[in-house]
């Protein structure tokens, strides 16, 4: 017929492919817009990347449906364009219900490949928190019952069995991993090995230290172990993060005096002895963790720093205190430098 106008096969799929690459275009573009929109009107932060986040995908949800969960939970920083990513994959009937464990904004391919593969069922988080010691972080794991604690507590007297990198450029030679196993929240398989805990909080404490001033050690006249040390006491002694510094300068300062330090959470260590009042008896005790009997630093740490303590053990405030005192139940204290001034105060304290 005059006029008509017919397509070959080829010629049809031509124009469906363009009439896709527009419709991707065009979703783009929405997209740009919305995320414009959204900032300007400040209707959604997103969240730092690289937070671990928990994501449930129930059964019977579309592609459209997780689309909308992840972009909402910060996986993925637009639902339009990882629609379109499951286009091309062709991965739209393949995503599978399940929790899953995906950390914010990660890239779309990566997620698609998971929600294809299926949830790894077999995995929880441990938190450690800051200050704890070799023996509490064993109870912790003794009442979890996820990980053997005796054979952590083991772990931590080999540190010939583990790989341990320079610290402040200088190799350690311990005689125990306390004060190197970092307070951190670890996602582990249920397959993990008490041993591969140890590793990985090594390796993180090495990753996360590495970038300190550590060249205010040797100005500081202590060693890189001996950092660690300081930040454990520190770690221990000061409730509020505003402290630390000053907690650390009165550490230094007494060191510089030859002043017994007179930190009983030391003497604690000793005793495994962390919440009850300490007797007389107990400040008597022959240990070179006694820091009122004995002067100078204990012979390693008590604990296991943060981050934050470490960098005030490099760089104590530029005060002159060598004494505090608790002043107030959340934890503040009074710091001076007059042995009177801290007679009085210690007489107004709180109870401990």
């Amino acid at each position: 017929m005059a006029g008509s106008f017919h397509l070959t096969r080829r010629g049809r799929r031509f124009f469906v492919a363009v009439g896709f690459l527009l419709l991707v275009i065009a979703g783009l573009a929405v997209v740009s817009s919305s995320d414009v929109w959204k900032r300007r009107a400040g209707d959604t932060v997103a969240p730092p990347a690289g937070e671990t986040r928990n994501v449930v995908i129930p059964p019977g949800f579309s592609a459209q449906d997780v689309a909308k969960i992840l972009e909402r939970e910060g996986i993925i920083g637009s639902a339009t364009t990882f629609l379109v990513q499951v286009r091309l994959e062709d991965a739209g009937e393949s995503i599978k219900p399940g929790t899953y464990v995906f950390t914010t904004g990660q890239d779309n391919k990566s997620v698609i490949a998971a929600l294809v593969k299926g949830p790894t069922r077999n995995t929880y988080r441990l938190t450690i928190p800051e200050g704890l010691s070799v023996d509490q972080v064993a109870e912790r794991l003794r009442s979890e019952r996820r990980l053997d604690a005796d054979a952590y507590l083991e772990s931590a007297e080999r540190p010939e069995s583990f790989t341990l990198s320079t610290l402040g450029g200088k190799t350690l030679e311990v005689d125990s991993l306390e004060g190197l196993l970092f307070p951190n929240t670890y996602l582990l398989e249920g397959e993990t090995t008490t041993e591969r805990l140890v590793q990985m909080q090594l390796d993180t404490f090495f990753g996360e230290t590495a970038d300190l001033p550590w060249a205010s050690a040797e100005a500081l006249g202590v060693t890189p172990h001996q950092v660690v040390i300081i930040a454990s006491m520190i770690e221990k002694e000061a409730r509020v993060p505003e402290e630390r510094d000053k907690v650390s300068a009165v550490i230094y300062n007494r060191l510089k005096k030859d002043m017994p330090l007179g930190i009983d959470a030391t003497t604690r260590y000793a005793l495994k002895k962390w919440t009850e009042p300490l007797t007389k008896s107990d400040l008597e005790i022959d240990s070179p963790y006694n820091t009122r009997k004995v002067k100078g630093l204990p012979p390693g740490p008590i604990a296991s720093p943060g981050l934050e303590a470490m960098r005030s053990a490099l760089q104590p405030a530029a005060v002159d205190f060598l004494y505090y005192v608790l002043a107030d139940a959340e934890g503040h204290h009074f710091f001076t430098a007059s042995y009177d001034e801290f007679l009085q105060a210690k007489e107004n304290a709180p109870a401990p």
